[in-house]
């Protein structure tokens, strides 16, 4: 009897040490990776706004988020913030670009209308003339045409840029939401501006 009794209770002990022995091994997940934030260009513009030819305007900029930021027409590489005096020949559109891993972000809106030397421009000077229009593709799909005259530098704005007088793109406007691209052209008298807005189903 006391053999049986010794017998369970070495049993019972064998039962309770064998688990220990062993590692059950989990399955290890792979956590989400973060998305990144594209950089945001907080403030772009120029003070004075008009010049007369052979003057100043400053440049004036403030970018978070990015690795690198550039300014067109000559400027180049600069630092996240900061001023700049530029003294351009003829009316002219200054666009910044601010990049980091999760993309570029482009923005214009510093416009300096430089003024002619002579008190009255001639009789044919004229700001530009735009044509400036969306023809929905059907789904996401939008496309921008457009065709402007009278114009020595033409801008796309927001993510498209600097443009030829005519041409067309397609842009893709997520379904249930509206977007606005702003075409913006200069010349040596004056500039222009036509909006358009879209709205996919």
């Amino acid at each position: 009897m006391k053999k049986i009794v010794f017998l369970s209770l070495a049993l019972l002990l064998l039962l309770v040490l064998i688990p220990g022995c062993f590692t059950i091994q989990t399955p290890v997940t792979n956590p989400a990776q973060p998305v990144g934030t594209p950089p945001v260009i907080v403030a772009f513009s120029n003070n004075p706004s008009t010049i007369n030819a052979g003057g100043t305007s400053t440049l004036l900029w403030n970018v978070t988020g990015a690795t690198s930021v550039y300014i067109d027409q000559g400027i180049g590489q600069v630092a996240v913030a900061g001023t700049r005096e530029v003294s351009p020949a003829k009316s002219t559109v200054y666009t910044i670009s601010a990049t980091n891993s999760a993309g570029t972000v482009i923005r214009s809106s510093a416009i300096i209308l430089v003024s002619a030397p002579a008190p009255t421009p001639p009789t044919t000077a004229s700001n530009p003339v735009i044509s400036f229009t969306a023809s929905h593709l059907g789904g996401t799909s939008w496309q921008l045409n457009w065709n402007v005259s009278n114009a020595t530098q033409i801008v796309i704005q927001p993510d498209i840029g600097p443009v030829n007088p005519t041409g067309s793109v397609v842009v893709t406007v997520p379904s249930g939401q509206t977007k606005l691209y702003r075409l913006e052209a200069v010349n040596d008298w004056g500039w222009a501006y036509w909006q358009v807005v879209m709205g996919s189903p």
